[in-house]
This record gives structure tokens, sequence and C-alpha cells, in this order.
């Protein structure tokens, strides 16, 4: 509304009311004529012209005439509203933070007086019936900023004994908003001091039940805490101080540790190297959104190349220390299936497996209480994981998402914020300090200087520089593509290249800032020499990045280096700042989209399939020292080229024709899922793999790679608890059995084995272990790794059957064979087998030496499933040496890595779960009230702590 004195001008039509409505939003600042039309007509428009704009601007002056101190002023690039004092919403944020300002200093009933004055100025839901999203996502902002100062207001009317007020003003608010803890707490608080003790535990009783049928969800431990005060009618609760209510505002007071031991994640916030121009109100703006609104969904939405995952790192970066529990960014641009971004969230967040038959519920799990901000980056190819996202955000009450996509969600609850191009000049502005203060142009000139340091925006070439980013429709990327040419052309000769390229045609289908896009990347391509346009078509193959050895392989180009030089000087192919042991370059997501669209025919066959080779290649050299020497190094470089290894068997899996030599692509393709499917074990990317190997065995594989594959989607299947799909082991071994495939006879033989094991049926293992060893050794397999691991399963078997006499020496050549291959996986699995005979036969002092063993070689692999087991083992020698509080310790160590693992991997693994249940019994019966701190204690330990607080020191 616009209000001369008390009357309420007629504004005009819905549309008027829009760009009023836009203009209000961005108060004392200018908003381009480019951010006003998309903002309000939406890119691309029908009726989203200049001119429609102008006369709806003209309407509007006419209308403000009479309003005294309030004008629409025309400064390029656009439009500007002056309103000094007059927009309700800048005097309630004014307020506001003075109001926060003088609680901080103690100044209580100034503060009072402030954020009285701030709430007053509300008379309804801010930007009703404005329909645009600007509106919607700046209407959360404030409302998000009133609850707030609701909530100084109620904690200053607490501190200053005015209970009564509280209690007037709290009751709908807390109806309309009835999971938001800190709001109940203070109006708990204030009928306990009013002398209504029974009203106060009903309004807990309210929350927890809410919370339990919405959520699935206790009471956060301030709540409770409040609770259990207010049972035992804690006197102190009375006395009106500060620091008693429940529920610290979300984002005002954040820890970098939490209360149970979480550890804060900041994960993968890339550090641009260059200044990112023109959004630091975009930054500013969307850290205040993520922090004080009720939003905890938002999703920045733009055309490729408009910088919203550079936006979304500044972003991440800003909110760094005000979620408690940390910020984490996951980049989904390498994930070709929408069932993989559950399970990528939970390894981000420190789930290391998550991908048990419900990854989903894993997460959810993990996330529950957690508060933090989780970054989804370039989400557009996977829309179909909304559902699954949707499911998160309502699970977790306290988790917020920010996730740039080219569209948005469309799920409940998401906010959308449109990214528009930077900021353009004027058409008829020619004066070059004019046309540097706007963005566009001023992220020209800094490019430019990055190729050309000597260059200066003056007379002579400002008008052709503001051309151009007009012509680039102030797109960020498209203009850096441009700016790279300054040391070869004038701007001048760069616009007419532009628009020569614009104009023959080829993508007018397309919506005209992905035009301008395609016609930036374009252009720079055809200014390319041949040889470096075949080195870029090339580097299309490449999955989220690729070294310098890599490219020289795959490609085949002479001078790689060189033309990679070339490539990268030309802003299409960028340098990764952090691999300086091993430079790595990758292609922007445009860039790559385009380049794969040049990459057609022969050339793609050949190309692919030298990039599936070398992939081959690669992981089959790492696949031993996944059982031998050097296992961290080969996961850790398994980890950094895995998308390129999950494109290379998905494209050999769809291929439909042999390679240039006749190869079978699909067998190739299936070795590679055979070499890395321990690391898919070890690393828990069990639905990629289960998904990968599903896809194979819908091909004509050869029979000797199908027995491989059947046998590692088998696995996959296992190690997520699926025993019917695991169940394939039988036809993989019935198909090795009649090809003469000894190996692969034997790998499928094992699973059928540990079927039966899992199942309890310990003559049938028994049987097959037993056979398992008798083939590997008629194929020349003896020592190696399925002949060690055979003879674990064979002990685990006839230790549950109670043959403790026959199943040390079984171990006893296990873990020589193991040792001898430097294995520390062998090795570890055989040592918790070995533990649970030590326990049996009550030798623990062999029992904690083998214990501390497994646990340093579980945490030197980051198997953290296999670490959880030893901790438990370990607990129960802990306890049975008279040391119970170290058993409670672990206890808390160990349940924290099984929330973190999100499948049971070990299947094998048969621990005597009644002697783990009578040693907890126990401790806590020994330790009383010490028994849940110590739990917490161990809860709280990092993974460096475990290991200093188990292993022996020197």
């Amino acid at each position: 509304e616009v209000l001369d004195g008390t009357d309420v001008l007629d504004i005009g039509s819905p549309r008027h009311r829009e760009v009023l409505a836009a203009l209000v939003v961005e108060t004392g600042r200018v908003v381009s004529t480019e951010a006003l039309l998309e903002r309000v007509w939406g890119d691309g428009a029908r009726g989203a012209t200049p001119a429609n704009l102008h006369a709806v601007i003209s309407r509007l002056r006419g209308r403000l005439r009479e309003v005294p101190g309030v004008e629409i002023s025309t400064v390029s690039p656009g439009y500007r509203l002056d309103a000094p004092d007059a927009v309700d919403a800048e005097l309630f944020q004014r307020w506001y933070a003075q109001a926060r300002a003088l609680h901080s200093d103690g100044t209580l009933e100034a503060a009072r007086e402030a954020i009285i004055r701030a709430l007053d100025v509300w008379r309804g839901e801010a930007y009703a019936g404005v329909n645009c999203h600007f509106a919607e996502v700046e209407a959360a902002r404030l409302e998000g900023l009133r609850l707030g100062a609701i909530e100084l207001a109620a904690e200053i009317d607490l501190e200053t004994g005015r209970t009564e007020r509280v209690l007037e003003q709290l009751p709908p608010i807390v109806a309309a908003h009835p999971l938001r803890e800190s709001l109940r707490g203070r109006l708990m608080l204030a009928l306990f001091r009013a002398g209504r003790q029974a009203e106060a535990l009903e309004q807990f009783a309210q929350a927890r039940e809410l919370l339990a049928e919405d959520l699935g969800l206790d009471p956060g431990p301030e709540l409770q805490a409040l609770h259990q005060r207010i049972l035992e009618q804690d006197a102190d609760l009375l006395v009106p101080i500060r620091g008693v209510t429940a529920g610290a505002r979300q984002g005002h007071s954040r820890a970098t540790t939490t209360a149970e031991g979480h550890p804060v994640w900041s994960s993968e916030i890339a550090v641009p190297p260059t200044a990112i121009l023109g959004r630091d109100r975009d930054i500013e703006y969307l850290t205040q959104l993520l922090i004080e609104s009720t939003a905890r969904l938002l999703t920045v939405t733009g055309v490729g190349g408009v910088g919203k995952t550079r936006l979304a790192h500044a972003v991440a970066e800003a909110a760094r220390g005000r979620f408690r529990d940390g910020v984490s960014v996951v980049s989904l641009a390498s994930l070709a299936d929408a069932a993989t971004v559950l399970p990528a969230i939970g390894r981000a967040v420190g789930l290391a497996l998550v991908e048990g038959p419900d990854p989903g519920a894993a997460v959810i799990e993990h996330l529950r209480g957690r508060e933090l901000l989780v970054v989804l980056d370039n989400a557009e190819h996977l829309l179909e994981a909304a559902p699954a996202i949707s499911r998160l955000v309502a699970s977790c009450p306290t988790l917020t998402l920010l996730i740039t996509s080219r569209t948005p969600l469309r799920i409940r609850g998401e906010l959308q914020y449109p990214l528009a191009p930077l900021d353009l000049p004027d058409p008829e502005e020619v004066d070059p300090d004019a046309l540097g203060s706007t963005a566009a142009v001023a992220l020209f000139v800094d490019r430019a200087r990055s190729v050309a340091p000597g260059f200066v925006l003056d007379d002579g070439n400002a008008p052709a520089v503001g051309a151009l980013c007009r012509r680039l429709a102030g797109i960020p990327l498209a203009i850096e593509l441009a700016a790279a040419r300054v040391g070869l052309l004038a701007p001048a000769a760069i616009l007419g290249r532009l628009d020569q390229l614009s104009d023959s045609g080829g993508a007018r289908d397309l919506p005209p800032r992905q035009r301008t896009m395609r016609a930036a990347i374009g252009w720079s391509y055809d200014l390319l020499e041949e040889d470096e346009r075949r080195l870029f078509r090339a580097l299309a193959c490449f999955a989220d990045g690729f070294t310098l050895e890599a490219a020289e392989s795959v490609t085949g180009a002479e001078r790689t280096l060189e033309l990679l030089g070339a490539l990268v000087e030309h802003s299409l192919v960028v340098p990764e700042t952090d691999h300086a042991q091993t430079p790595r370059f990758r292609l922007l997501e445009p860039v790559q989209q385009y380049a794969a669209g040049l990459l057609v025919g022969d050339e793609e066959l050949r190309l692919r399939t030298a990039h599936l080779r070398y992939y081959l290649d690669l992981a089959e050299s790492l696949e031993p020292s996944y059982r031998g020497p050097g296992t961290a190094q080969a996961l850790e470089m398994t980890r950094r080229e895995h998308p390129n290894m999950v494109a290379a068997i998905e494209w050999g899996s769809r291929a439909r024709q042999p390679g240039p030599a006749g190869e079978r692509l699909e067998d190739l393709a299936g070795r590679l899922a055979w070499a890395i499917w321990l690391f898919w074990w070890m690393r828990g990317h069990l639905l990629e793999g289960r998904r990968l190997s599903a896809a194979l065995l819908e091909r004509d594989l050869s029979d000797e790679v199908r027995v491989r594959v059947i046998a590692l989607h088998s696995a996959m299947a296992f190690a997520q608890g699926d025993l019917e799909a695991s169940a394939l082991w039988e036809q993989g071994a019935d198909l090795a059995l009649a090809t003469g495939d000894q190996l692969g006879y034997a790998h499928n033989l094992a699973g059928v084995g540990l079927v039966c094991l899992v199942q309890e049926d310990l003559s049938g293992a028994e049987s097959v272990f037993v056979r398992t060893v008798e083939v590997c050794e008629r194929a020349g397999l003896r020592d190696t790794w399925l002949w060690t691991l055979a003879h674990v399963w064979l002990a685990t078997a006839r230790l549950l059957a109670g043959r403790l006499s026959e199943v040390g020496p079984l171990l006893d050549r296990a873990l020589a064979a193991a040792r001898a291959r430097q294995d520390p996986l062998a090795i570890y699995i055989s040592l918790y087998t070995s533990t649970q005979l030590a326990l049996a036969e009550q030798d623990l002092v062999r029992a904690r030496s083998e214990l501390e063993e497994g646990i340093r070689l579980s945490l030197e692999t980051g198997d953290l499933a296999n670490l959880a087991y030893f901790l438990d083992t370990l607990g129960v020698v802990e306890a049975a040496d008279g040391r119970p509080r170290r058993t409670a310790v672990l206890h808390g160590a160990s349940t924290v890595l099984r929330e973190t693992v999100g499948s049971n991997i070990y299947g094998y693994y048969k621990p005597d779960e009644a002697v783990l249940a009578q040693t907890l019994q126990t401790a806590r019966a020994g330790l009383g009230a010490d028994f849940d701190r110590a739990v917490g204690e161990g809860r709280a330990l990092s993974l460096e702590a475990v290991a200093a607080t188990v292993l022996p020191t020197g």
C-alpha cells in the first residue's frame, strides 16, 4: 500500500503494484531495467520490453507525485526508489537491529521500547497479493525477522518481569508456529512464573506430541532441560534473570562444536581465484535469508553461466559459523542417477556408508537435530530427486538447503530466487566512468586485464565494451569468454565477430539467454586453431575434471600441454586450484555441454573408447593396491577419478556398436566396474555400483565378464543387507562352473557361503567355504585375497558352531597370508574373528593387542563400518579388565559411527550380542548417572580423538 497521510492511494493495475514492489525491495538502490523486467515479467516473457516498463514507471510517478519525499528516479542502468523513512520494512529492520544491540548491552528498557516500535509497524502479511518470486522470497525473509523480533520482545519482557504481557502476546504465535521450540520455551517459562505449572507442562506435552507425529523427533535438549526444571519447581526459574529460556533463536548464537559431539562440516567451499563482481547484494541478501527467515529450502535458478555456482559457494562461505553444525557443499554435476543424491549428501556430512536399502532414512537419521546448511549445486538434471529432498527437509527441522538449478524443484516449501544477469549499461551511455560503474562492464574490464594488464576502458573502446556486454545479456561466463580475447582483438572486433556468429542462425529455438550463452561459447570456439578445436571437443569425454596425463592419453593430441594452455587462456578450460601435486583441469558445465554437442559420430566413438580404455587401465593398475601396500593412496586416487570411471562405465554400457578396433565396449565397461568394486564396497558407493552393474547385466556380456559383474552386483546387494538380491551369486557360480572360470567361480561361490553364514546355516556355510578354498588352490590362488577371506569365513562358521580348537589354525593361515601381502583389509577382517576367538578363550591380552591393530588399520583406510565393530569389542575387553567407564565411552563412539555408516557392510561379522548387551548393562549398573555422561563423551570424539583414546602412544 501507499499511504498519503491516512488515505490509501490507488496504485493502478497488479502490474503497477508488482513493479513498485520490486523497487521497494531495493529501496535506495538502483534496479536495472533488465532486472525489473525479469523479476516482474519473467525472462523472455511476452510484453517484457523496456517500453512497457517505462510506461508503468511513468504511471507510478504520476500516482506518487502527491506523496512527500517519495520519488522514482531514473539512474543508469535503471530506476531507484527514494523513500527515506517511508518504507515500513526498512523502519522495522532498523528498530529491530537497534533493539538487539541495546539488549546485548543490557539496556533493557530502551531495548523494549525499540522492539515494540519495530513490531508495531506490522499490519499484516508482507507483500500480500504480489505474485512474483522476488516478493515471496522477501516476505519469507521479513517473516523470519518478525518471529525473531517477537522472541526478543518476549525475552525482554521475561527479563524485566512483565510475565502477563508474554502470556497475552505469545499463545497465538505459538499456535501459528507450533514446532518452533524457542517460542514455546518462553511461553512455558511465563506460565510457570504465573503459577500455572500444569499448563507449562502441558505445553511441553503438546510439543512432544506434535514433533513425534510430524517429524518422528523428541523435543530438543534445551526444551527438555527447561521441562525438567519446571517439574522440579526450580526456584531459580522464578527470578527474572537472563539466560533461562529454552531454544536460542536459530542464527543468532552458533557454536563451532555441538553439545552432542556432532562434527562441524565445512566441505568443498571453493574460493574462486578471481573476484565475484556485481554480486555483493545477492550474497548479503541470500545469507541473511538463510539465517533469519523461516525458509529452509531455497533454490537459486538461472540460465547456465549466470554464476549460480560461484554465488552459492560465496554464500556458503559467508554463512560459515552461523550454522551450529557447519556448512557442506555437494556438487551434483557428476551424478547421473537421482537415487544417488541423498547418498551424496550423506557422504558430504560424514556418512561414510549410506547406501543401504533406504539411504534416505539413514541420511535423515544422521541429520535430525543438526543445525546445518547444505548446498546442492547443479541439480537441474536430477529433478527426479525432488521427492527425496522434500522428505529430507520435512524430517529434519533444523536443516537448511540451498540449491542451484536451472529450474526449480517444485516441491512444498521451496523458495525460488531467480539469479538475474549482471546489471547492464544504458544503450545510450558512452562515458567510460559511467559504463565502468555497471557490474557487467566492470567484470569485462577485470577479466580483460588478466590477459592484457594494460587494458584501460577509454573513450575509444567504452561504447564497444558496453554494447558487447549488452549483446551478451550480462551473463558472467559469456562476458569472461569474450574478455579472454582482448589480448588478440579490440573490443569492437570481438563485438563484430560475435554479431556475425549470432546472426548466422542454428540455435534460434533456444531461449534468448541460452542463445546468448551458446553464441559466446561458439564464437570462442570458432576463433580457435583447428588443433585447439579438436582438443576442446575431446575434453567433452571427461567428467568432473581431468589430469594432463589423461588428456594426453585420451586425445592423443600432440602439444597437449600447449593446446590446453591456449584453452585456459580463452577461459574455455579452468585449472583447478586445489590439486597442487597433480594439476587438474575442468570445463565449466555450459562449456561441457556445448563441447559434448560437437562430439559426434566416429570422432565420439574413437575418443570415448579411448577414455574408457584409459580409465580401465588406471583402475586395473590400482586394483591390486586395494589388497596390498598403498591401499589408502589407491582409494584416494580412485575417489578423485571416480566420476570419470562412472562416466566411462555408463557410456560403455549404453554403446550399441563395437569400438574402433572391434572392442566389445560393454565388456570393457564390465571389466572397469569389476576393477573398482572393492572401492565401492569400502567407500560406500553401493547404490552406484548396484545401478551400474544392473545396467551391464542387461547387455550381452561375454561369459567371463558376466560372471564378475554378477559377483559385484551381488556384493553391493549383500552390503546393503539385501540377501534376496545377493542370491544371484548362485547363478554366477553356475555360469562360471559351466565355462571353466575358476576365479569367477570362487568369487560367486564364496558369496553363496556368506548368505548361508548370515542366515545362520553354519553347516551350509562351512561346506561352501571349504569348497571355495579348494577352488582357489586348484586355480593357483593360494595365499591370495579370496583364499585368505575364505579361511576367515570358515573360521567364523566353526567359531559359531563352538568348535574353538579348529578356529585358530585357520586364522593363523589367513593372517600369515594377509601380512605377507601387506593387505590391511584382509588383516583386519582376520583380526576381528581372531578377537572373537580370544574372548571365547578369555585371552584378554591377545584380544586387546589384536583390537588395537585392527583399529589402527581401520583408521588408516577410513573404514568406519569396521571401526565400529572393533570399538564395541574393545569395550567388552575394557569391562572385563574392570574399566566400565571406558566401555561406556567406546559405546558412545561406536554408536556415532553406526549412525554415520548407513549400511550393514560387514554382515558376516558375528559378535556375541548377548555378551555385548550384558557388558553394557553391567557398566550402566556400576556407573549410574555417570554412564550417560561417559557415552556422551564417546559420541563427541573425533576420529583423531578415538585414535588418541584407544591406541597406545609411542
